[in-house]
């Protein structure tokens, strides 16, 4: 068995995943910026807390100084700046490029880490004492929790940016080979499709030239060349929008039966019994070509899955609920459930020589020509399959 990758990565798909994306950086990116502002708002109260806590240890005269008081909360919490009344920086803690505050360096440095925090919405909390003369601002940056939590949206960037790249890439790759597969495949079919009539009318026009007169060999002749026309009708409706006209059903299915039963010697080298039953006379809005040939497609599915081996394909039609519902049965190899949903993808196929596309092409007759559906009603390995196509079907 081979599998080919299916030709259905549309622009729209990697355009919603490139905005869901966006949507998840966005997502992070807006929840992280909460966080943050809780966690700075949580610092500010806690920094408050501290700062009312050193207040009452001086009115109770504790013998408590401010630099160590000031480094006992940076190594818990957070950088801190202090400034007197009119904003002049006198102390600080947890900021390891000042080593003091003597030079008009280190003031400039402090006064930059005071605007940076400003900017950040971190508002100073204010420490006065009447009595005592104080008159203080207390300034305090982000801890080390906050500034980790701010750089993860980046990486959540930098990682999403680069498995949108690698997907694009992929699917880049992918939709290349899928392509290759596909025109590939459609040219094997097409030759396929054509080489039959033309090899028969190779036969016909050597035997004419022996017997001109003969009126069997000129009807065959006739006949191949309708079948050419037939082919070259088919592949000019694909990808088209095409009229649907109510029709019979009996008709297209004994054509279609008839041809599969013309090309058994060539198709399976053992007897193969090919047969139809219709239960009433159903009438249905098909494009006829195009109908006939998903029929075709799938008798000679059913034929191919008896592998050489003598068996049976049968095509059953009823009508049930207001649909037409044309069962396509073979005794064959079958299949196990898990390759259920992939037979209908371009490029699956079980045979060696096989491209997958006979299939796909009639799931596409069935569904975007003819508003209906094709689907494994049942298969199991060496038990056979039950192909199932159900259309919307004609009030009496």
């Amino acid at each position: 068995m081979r599998f080919r990758l299916p030709y259905r990565f549309a622009g729209s798909f990697k355009g919603a995943l490139f905005i869901l994306a966006v949507g998840i950086i966005l997502a992070v990116m807006i929840y992280t910026e909460y966080m943050v502002r809780d966690l700075r708002e949580s610092s500010g109260r806690l920094l408050t807390l501290q700062v009312e806590r050193f207040k009452t240890l001086l009115l109770h005269g504790d013998d408590v100084e401010l630099d160590s008081y000031l480094q006992e909360m940076a190594a818990k919490d957070f950088p801190l700046i202090v400034t007197d009344s009119v904003g002049t920086p006198v102390s600080f803690s947890g900021l390891d490029d000042i080593d003091s505050l003597n030079s008009d360096v280190s003031q400039k440095r402090a006064k930059q880490y005071i605007e940076e925090w400003l900017r950040q919405g971190n508002e100073p909390v204010p420490f006065e004492m009447p009595e005592y003369g104080l008159k203080q601002y207390y300034y305090y940056g982000d801890s080390d929790q906050i500034k980790r939590l701010r750089m993860m949206p980046w990486v959540e960037v930098a990682v999403v940016s680069g498995l949108i790249l690698i997907g694009y890439l992929g699917f880049r790759s992918i939709k290349r080979s899928e392509e290759r597969s596909v025109w590939v495949g459609m040219a094997r079919e097409t030759a396929h499709q054509l080489g039959t009539p033309l090899t028969s009318l190779y036969g016909w026009v050597e035997l004419l030239s022996e017997r001109p007169d003969d009126p069997v060999i000129r009807e065959e002749i006739t006949k191949d060349l309708q079948r050419l026309q037939l082919v070259a009708d088919r592949f000019s409706k694909i990808g088209s929008q095409m009229p649907l006209k109510p029709e019979p059903l009996r008709p297209i299915v004994e054509e279609a039966v008839g041809y599969i039963k013309r090309r058994l010697p060539q198709i399976s080298a053992r007897e193969v019994s090919l047969d139809f039953e219709l239960k009433g006379d159903i009438k249905i809005n098909v494009s006829y070509t195009l109908f006939e040939w998903a029929l075709e497609n799938l008798l000679k599915n059913g034929v191919e899955a008896l592998k050489g081996q003598p068996g049976s394909v049968v095509l059953s039609g009823f009508e049930s609920g207001g649909k037409v519902n044309i069962d396509v049965i073979d005794n064959g190899c079958g299949m196990p459930r898990r390759q259920w949903r992939n037979v209908f993808r371009p490029g699956f196929t079980t045979k060696e020589r096989g491209w997958g596309l006979g299939l796909s092409l009639t799931r596409r007759i069935i569904e975007d020509v003819h508003g209906g559906r094709i689907y494994i009603l049942d298969s199991a390995p060496d038990k056979g399959t039950t192909i199932r196509m159900q259309l919307p079907g004609i009030k009496h």
